[in-house]
């Protein structure tokens, strides 16, 4: 696996806390055996909606193997009920330190 970017470690050391290891762990077993899920982008959307906790992580790593469009959807849209009124509040493709609200 590749080395991730700073922020993206910082983050999973401040979600999972003691679980940091683990998490760590099943990420890179998801990175090794599903190269499209390697994009910086769809691993800070899947920490971002994951609410610290290991079962929600794999949950929604589980959920980016079937189609991470979803997951980026999930996290960076708001109002995704209405179609004509959806709208962009984070962009991870930038930081997490950039997308600070």
């Amino acid at each position: 696996m590749r080395e991730l970017p700073k922020d993206i470690i910082i983050e999973m050391k401040i979600r999972f806390e003691s679980d940091f290891n683990s998490a760590n762990k099943i990420l890179s077993e998801y990175l090794n055996k599903y190269d499209y899920l390697n994009s910086d982008r769809i691993i800070r959307c899947v920490i971002f909606l994951a609410d610290n906790g290991i079962e929600s992580f794999k949950s929604f790593l589980e959920s980016a193997k079937g189609d991470p469009r979803d997951i980026m959807y999930w996290d960076e849209y708001e109002n995704r009920e209405s179609l004509n009124n959806t709208k962009r509040v984070r962009n991870f493709n930038k930081s997490f330190e950039e997308n600070k609200i």
